[in-house]
């Protein structure tokens, strides 16, 4: 799947503002570039020197080798935090509170997933195929479900929800190759394997119109959920330094 099918709708109804400070969570290197070219100011937060190495080159982009329920900065330093294709992956009480703490008072934690989405008859077919080799292929669970915990925090009790279609084309060639990256390919003798791909193929040309390009649907889920500093745990009060972040 391609890294960079953030509608720019998408991007701008997550950001809220034009201009933000914000902080993202994501091992999307894509998702953080283009909020950076969008005029952003951003701080990463990464737990791999390797991808805080590469964010290094971008002048607004500043890495920060921390997880999001331990965010190193003063309270009220952000408009806007980012989390995207990661909030399952932390706890999320810690997580949820230590974001509200870095948030500005007015500001939100903007969520969002990109899922494949299998309801497309194309897909279900295709899936169907795979099936017949792996009853669990094509079933992934890509975390977005922990979107359901921003609407159970008391940190955020108000929470928008928007979700963008994404189409990516997709070739002849890529399909086989997205078809043959399959574990169940492994498993499989080279005469099954070939008669799978023609299958796939004749699949392909019977979906798409002529002189067209197939394309693989997807599903953007973004959430805005809006601060609220009155419900922590913690009351946090502005440093006496403003807002500046010590690095």
């Amino acid at each position: 799947m391609s890294r960079t099918m953030i509608p720019p709708e998408a991007l701008q109804w997550l950001s809220v503002w034009q201009g933000v400070r914000a902080a993202v969570v994501s091992q999307d290197l894509a998702f953080i570039h283009n909020l950076a070219t969008a005029g952003h100011t951003i701080f990463a937060l990464t737990e791999d020197p390797r991808i805080a190495a590469r964010l290094r080159g971008h002048e607004r982009v500043t890495p920060l080798i921390a997880r999001p329920d331990a965010i190193p900065t003063d309270p009220f330093q952000f408009e806007v935090v980012f989390v995207h294709q990661s909030l399952h992956a932390y706890a999320p009480k810690p997580t949820l509170n230590e974001i509200a703490r870095t948030l500005r008072p007015g500001g939100c934690l903007s969520a969002s997933y990109l899922v494949r989405d299998d309801s497309v008859p194309w897909v279900r077919r295709l899936a169907a195929l795979l099936r017949r080799f792996d009853p669990m292929v094509m079933r992934g669970d890509y975390g977005q479900d922990s979107l359901v915990t921003l609407r159970e925090s008391h940190y955020f009790p108000e929470v928008e929800e928007r979700v963008f279609r994404v189409w990516r084309p997709i070739s002849r060639a890529e399909l086989t190759k997205l078809v043959e990256a399959q574990p169940l390919t492994k498993h499989l003798k080279p005469q099954q394997l070939g008669d799978l791909l023609a299958q796939v193929l004749d699949l392909y040309d019977s979906a798409v119109r002529p002189g067209d390009t197939l394309r693989l649907p997807y599903q953007l889920t973004c959430c805005r959920a809006w601060v609220d500093h009155a419900e922590l745990t913690s009351p946090v009060t502005l440093p006496d330094s403003g807002l500046a972040i010590p690095l």
